[in-house]
């Protein structure tokens, strides 16, 4: 296959250019006094109290309508819970470890909001296409409609927090219509 000079290629199309990037190890150049807060030891240290941080961001009124909003379009609750574990990490609440240990008690959380609002969390993307492989569709749905309702462990989630998910206040109050 012979280039072809005369044609623009996929860079000049787009007006990009591939070069305009930061050079490796441009980021261990900086200022050691400007860190990142993802540099700096975090504010959290342990689970209990990072899930207690995140349920209070979770059920704020403008946070709890929009997390309403998305799971009611279809948002998979695992890439919800990814998103916000990230973001408590990327503002230096937590480290990237106790970020992975909170994904499950994220999810669980979001879960036991959906329930106490009436809305079929849908937990991962594809979920129901895997319902639909199953050599008979008929059983897979009724096995989807007995077993696959989620139930909150009781260890991952503090008993204190699925207590006051029963609290929140309602869709009417919230103004969030169906």
């Amino acid at each position: 296959m012979e280039l072809d000079k005369a044609k623009p290629n996929k860079f000049e199309e787009t007006g990009r250019n591939p070069f305009n990037a930061p050079i490796p190890g441009e980021s261990l150049t900086q200022n050691p006094d400007q860190k990142f807060p993802w540099e700096q030891p975090p504010e959290i240290n342990d689970v209990d109290t990072a899930i207690k941080e995140v349920f209070i961001n979770l059920t704020e009124r403008d946070t709890l309508i929009e997390l309403l909003n998305i799971l009611n379009n279809g948002q998979p609750v695992d890439e919800i819970a990814q998103i916000v574990a990230y973001r408590g990490m990327s503002v230096g609440k937590y480290n990237s470890d106790l970020m992975l240990l909170l994904l499950e008690p994220i999810m669980y959380l979001i879960i036991a909001i959906a329930e106490e609002y009436e809305i079929e969390p849908v937990i991962y993307e594809g979920m129901d296409k895997d319902i639909a492989d199953e050599e008979d569709t008929d059983t897979a749905i009724q096995k989807n409609k007995i077993e696959e309702k989620p139930m909150i462990k009781k260890d991952s989630v503090p008993s204190s927090l699925l207590a006051r998910v029963k609290e929140l206040p309602s869709k009417e109050e919230l103004g969030v219509g169906e």
